[in-house]
């Protein structure tokens, strides 16, 4: 039998994400067993205890976290930077997923809100993965109803539906004949993936788009995108990647990570560099562009070519990848048009609303009644009329 500390370092790993597959397989194993119960709930009871949770208000919070934790078993977990262990509430709250903590930083304690405690027949679910890919030929394909396997042919290339919902491109044999560009666009509350002939990985969040070819020929690899899209590009030494974002902006890729914010009605371009090496230009190639650092964001605004090298905070900028909405940083109306985007709603401002700070983060995966109970805390008043989300100031 494993001792309690093998059981303890177990679901720290577990808690902060740094858990090995071969790990996690024993810790929930050991989980199953309900040997080490008790030591699970003192855990729990520690963490919930430091973050000021009020477990005693309501005791159902504990055997909660263990059905989650024992259901996420199956289900592959929001990955998410490493906690300390007085943290440890935080990464709960994290990991709880559909059933929705939210916690924040204010004046007042933290405060626990959980999923389904509203009462509202007319609710609106979260974002899914959902988009549209458009073939060369202009054929259209639903992506979310479309069935796993090959879904197209373009040219030697096979588009293949994998199970977990992702799009790849399988060629067989070398490239000929007419380039075939493609476009997978995702709608105001959908989000997709995507992987390039080349093998790079894409994320795209919600009202973002992205064209390339079913397979890259010639010295340089050329896609174009918009909204908001996270990639991880194949390094090819011989062949540069190059972004064209809205044309507005092109960015130049050799192997790397890197974000890209490009929402119209944001007003800016952001492209944050996680690792490895870009060189941001402007669309008329005007002045020798900017290289980025890891950590850095280049940002251009409105119509101005000028181009503004600024620190990043990397782990807000990726937050939606993560599976999450980072309040912090945000003013009041970048929230909302989050909010708009992500569930496919409109937002309407009733009265006077004065300024707002609204901190912390959620998971994504909530639905419409539990954001506005959290929006609630923050002295927001909130209404519902079908797609339409009033806000007033209480």
């Amino acid at each position: 039998m494993e001792s309690p500390d093998v059981f303890s370092q177990l679901l720290d790993k577990y808690l902060t994400q740094t858990i090995t597959a071969e790990e996690q397989q024993q810790f929930f194993a050991l989980i199953q067993s309900r040997k080490h119960l008790p030591e699970l709930e003192a855990s729990v009871a520690e963490a919930l205890e430091d973050a000021s949770f009020d477990v005693a208000e309501d005791p159902a919070l504990r055997d909660i976290i263990f059905e989650r934790i024992l259901q996420q078993r199956q289900t592959p977990v929001h990955r998410i930077p490493a906690y300390r262990r007085w943290t440890w509430a935080a990464a709960i709250v994290l990991l709880l997923g559909g059933t929705a903590y939210f916690y924040f930083n204010s004046d007042k304690q933290h405060q626990p809100v959980i999923a389904g405690q509203t009462d509202n027949k007319n609710n609106i679910q979260p974002g899914t993965n959902k988009a549209v890919l458009t073939l060369s030929d202009g054929t259209v394909i639903i992506l979310d109803s479309a069935a796993n396997g090959t879904i197209a042919q373009q040219g030697n290339a096979s588009v293949i539906k994998l199970p977990n919902g992702e799009i790849r491109y399988d060629a067989n044999g070398n490239a000929t004949g007419k380039v075939m560009m493609n476009t997978m666009t995702t709608p105001n509350g959908g989000q997709y993936n995507l992987v390039l002939p080349d093998g790079s990985r894409i994320w795209l969040n919600a009202a973002s788009s992205i064209t390339y070819p079913a397979a890259f020929t010639g010295n340089e690899r050329q896609i174009k995108v918009s909204g908001e899209v996270y990639m991880e590009i194949a390094k090819d030494k011989s062949r540069p990647f190059l972004v064209d974002v809205d044309g507005r902006s092109v960015v130049q890729v050799l192997g790397t990570s890197f974000n890209i914010n490009s929402y119209a009605n944001e007003g800016r371009i952001k492209t944050t560099l996680i690792q490895g090496s870009v060189k941001v230009n402007n669309s008329r190639g005007t002045g020798h562009g900017v290289m980025l650092q890891s950590g850095q964001q280049a940002v251009i605004t409105g119509n101005s070519e000028d181009i503004r090298v600024q620190p990043a905070n990397i782990e807000y900028v990726l937050a939606w990848k993560n599976g999450f909405i980072n309040f912090e940083s945000m003013n009041f109306q970048e929230i909302i048009r989050q909010i708009e985007r992500w569930y496919d709603i409109d937002i309407q401002l009733e009265g006077h609303m004065p300024a707002v700070k609204i901190g912390g983060r959620m998971d994504r995966g909530v639905q419409l009644s539990d954001l506005m109970l959290f929006l609630n805390n923050f002295e927001i008043r909130t209404r519902l009329e079908g797609r339409k989300l009033i806000l007033s100031h209480q």
